[in-house]
């Protein structure tokens, strides 16, 4: 009903529109002057909002937001094995279009093969990069621990980094201990103590060959990118990537002087985790690039093995600046140089990582993940790995109650999953106030 009704006042105004250009010639007078100032106003309100909309919301996606209501179809899987049980579940919600991208690996090759690799891809800007990398990362993480695993020192491995980096400057994955929250999932720069056995802080590079493949793999799946992003646009295939959006039409005219890439304008965040499937001491380490999150349930209580990569963090800020980008809050959120990005880690998005005098790590947006390793407890439930659409309305605590509350009812990993996503989506964009708008994606990880 809603579209139908949005259908009928959009041919209205086309028609307004028509009748107001015959108007414009000698002897036509077919409209009221009152009239004519409604069609101004309504046509001067239609552009404002076309050019800055997208502002008002924390995310922007190409075509905007649907008419008549979020998209509450789901596409749910699952699986099991080793002793874990999970679930994946996708819902595009109130997006014109879906941009996320899930990828589950429950069986590796050697040297990996005691390992389950469970991911979710963010896309932004268009769908293309989350859905390349949700192909493409099994294959690229294989190549990346045959490597680590046939070097024989640290020199070796640092070489071989280099060579998968963008412009061939080795970069090095910061990382912190997990901690645990409740309630306000606000990030702070300021140690955490020991909470529920998860010290916080920061450390050196962690989980072994997992955590030291997976920071190699999102630099050279940004490489990847890079190379296949200038392929695409060297063919002129580009058109399929074209960006309709406000701020991509912005973009291409600041970008202009750049390099022209595919995906300089489309992105991905990335939340990656690998679960040890076997007895004994087992861990799960959690490679985490942007603004997506990995959440533990540790008997009953959210302790976040990720940390959100937003542009107003004061150590991502300062690297912003530093490249020569400027961070300012419009509308809700922080956006880089005042129009792009309210992240500052990704895949992709190549007009943020333009500057041929500043190594892969120094750029406004890097692909650098953090690596975050734990030692799985008796009392560990379950893990889950989600897009930032499934914390807009909830907190990391909440996403754990939801969860938790439906698999203490008897629910599927898989009704949980949907649950979840369902719960993530706005019924109304009015009242949230823009929050609850975008795709929804989970994965749900039963200990």
């Amino acid at each position: 009903m809603g579209q139908l009704l949005w259908s009928i006042l959009r041919d209205l105004y086309v028609f307004l529109i028509v009748v107001f250009l015959i108007e414009r010639f000698p002897g036509s007078d077919l409209m009221h002057d009152v009239f004519r100032k409604t069609v101004i106003a309504a046509t001067i309100a239609v552009v404002i909002w076309k050019l800055f909309g997208g502002m008002l919301f924390e995310t922007s996606s190409v075509g905007g937001a649907r008419v008549g209501g979020p998209l509450r179809q789901k596409k749910t899987e699952g699986g099991n094995g080793h002793g874990l049980e999970w679930a994946v579940c996708e819902m595009q919600g109130w997006r014109a279009a879906m941009e996320d991208a899930t990828c589950i690996a429950a069986t590796l090759p050697e040297p990996l093969a005691h390992q389950a690799l469970f991911a979710v891809f963010d896309g932004h800007g268009g769908s293309q990069v989350s859905h390349i990398a949700s192909k493409e990362f099994p294959k690229v993480l294989q190549v990346c621990a045959n490597k680590l695993r046939d070097s024989s020192d640290e020199d070796d491995t640092s070489s071989q980094q280099a060579e998968l980096t963008a412009n061939g400057s080795p970069v090095a994955a910061s990382s912190s201990k997990p901690r645990a929250v409740e309630g306000d999932s606000a990030i702070s720069d300021e140690p955490v103590p020991k909470t529920n056995g998860v010290e916080a802080g920061s450390a050196k590079e962690e989980g072994g060959l997992s955590g030291k493949s997976l920071s190699m793999s999102m630099i050279a799946m940004d490489a990847f990118l890079r190379q296949l992003g200038n392929g695409l646009n060297s063919k002129g295939k580009n058109s399929l990537l074209q960006l309709s959006s406000p701020l991509g039409i912005m973009a291409r005219h600041l970008e202009a002087n750049s390099q022209r890439n595919a995906f300089n304008l489309v992105g991905s965040t990335a939340i990656v985790a690998l679960v040890d499937k076997t007895g004994g001491k087992r861990t799960v380490t959690v490679a985490n690039c942007g603004d997506s999150r990995a959440v533990l349930c540790r008997n009953g209580k959210a302790v976040e093995l990720s940390e959100d990569h937003k542009p107003e963090l004061n150590g991502e800020e300062r690297r912003i600046r530093q490249a020569g980008g400027s961070v300012k809050l419009i509308g809700p959120c922080h956006r880089i140089d005042g129009w792009g990005l309210n992240l500052s880690r990704a895949l992709g998005d190549f007009h943020y990582k333009a500057r041929p005098d500043l190594s892969a790590e120094q750029q406004k947006v890097i692909a650098v993940p953090e690596i975050r390793t734990v030692e799985l407890h008796d009392d560990d439930e379950f893990l889950v790995l989600a897009c930032d659409g499934c914390f807009e309305l909830h907190t990391s605590q909440k996403v754990v109650d939801i969860v938790r509350a439906a698999l203490k009812a008897g629910q599927s990993v898989k009704q949980a999953a949907e649950e979840l996503v369902d719960q993530s989506c706005s019924p109304n964009l009015v009242k949230t106030r823009g929050k609850g708008g975008d795709n929804c994606s989970a994965i749900i990880i039963k200990l």
